[in-house]
């Protein structure tokens, strides 16, 4: 391929917004996941849930063994099945996930945070985990493993992906119990529980959304400031008052939960009898939100 045709390429897909923000995000979080696994989870004997889980277990009975390799190792056969069966963009950050979180469970080997008491130390590596997870699955990609047989299941029979992710899930702790000791999968249990919890509230809060709803006799007025100054799509919606009979416009918009108060103060500033109904969505896709994988 000649110098200028590359660099199009590249100014085409590698620079797009779309392409490296979520690939620093998945890094990142990969980055956090490491830090919680080798920083607090090993140095307690604790175990996490999924491929890692699964790494860990056999860790603890080969110490002499790398986690980082052996999560590179028990992944590779599950991208190889999921290769024909999954989206190209989804395969491809969960892909740069899954080597980014064997390169950093490899060279952050070293790391201890001092944390004694071990409820705490789940709670902690809970916390740093589900940012990390949470960081690469809002991006659109995985850590390999438990993600890619989810989806993959799910494609093929119509499986839940949240019991199959469970259950591959409670497959190490299950383990860890039998081999290695009963109080250590015990706790890793508040582990999992918190680093799960944490992981879908940071997923939620990038894609909350709120939907509103605008009654007022000067709609039209409204929707064009919606449009103007918010800089968001509205639709009206023809109704009719059940008590006056009188018809009205409705106005349906979608914002950020950071425009909320600016529209408010918009609504009741063209019209202080405006009506207003607020509802919280937690996943918005189309122009000016999230775009389709």
């Amino acid at each position: 391929m000649k110098a200028p045709k590359l660099w199009t390429w590249m100014r085409g897909t590698v620079l797009r917004k779309d392409i490296w923000i979520p690939a620093f995000s998945i890094i990142l979080g990969a980055l956090l996941w490491s830090v919680s696994i080798n920083g607090i989870l090993v140095h307690h004997g604790l175990i996490s849930g999924g491929f890692s889980g699964l790494a860990l277990v056999i860790y603890y009975l080969a110490p002499k063994l790398s986690i980082g390799l052996m999560v590179l190792l028990i992944n590779i056969p599950i991208f190889i099945m999921g290769w024909r069966m999954l989206s190209g963009k989804f395969l491809v950050f969960s892909l740069l996930g899954m080597v980014s979180l064997s390169f950093f469970l490899t060279v952050t080997t070293p790391l201890s945070i001092p944390v004694e008491n071990p409820l705490l130390a789940c709670l902690y590596a809970g916390v740093i985990s589900g940012i990390g997870s949470g960081l690469i699955f809002r991006a659109g990609g995985s850590g390999g493993g438990t993600g890619i047989i989810a989806m993959v299941l799910n494609r093929k029979f119509a499986v839940r992906v949240g019991l199959v992710t469970f259950l591959l899930n409670s497959i190490p702790l299950v383990l860890g119990a039998l081999l290695i000791d009963l109080n250590a999968a015990l706790y890793s249990i508040v582990y999992v529980y918190a680093s799960g919890s944490v992981m879908d509230r940071i997923i939620s809060s990038f894609s909350e959304r709120r939907s509103v709803w605008v009654i007022s006799s000067r709609s039209a007025e409204i929707s064009r400031q919606i449009l103007l100054k918010l800089h968001r799509g509205a639709t009206l919606l023809s109704g009719k008052g059940a008590y006056s009979a009188s018809p009205v416009e409705v106005i349906y918009s979608v914002i950020s939960p950071f425009e909320l108060a600016k529209l408010k103060d918009l609504v009741l500033g063209i019209d202080p009898q405006a009506f207003l109904i607020v509802h919280e969505a937690q996943e918005v896709i189309g122009k000016g939100f999230d775009q389709p994988g």
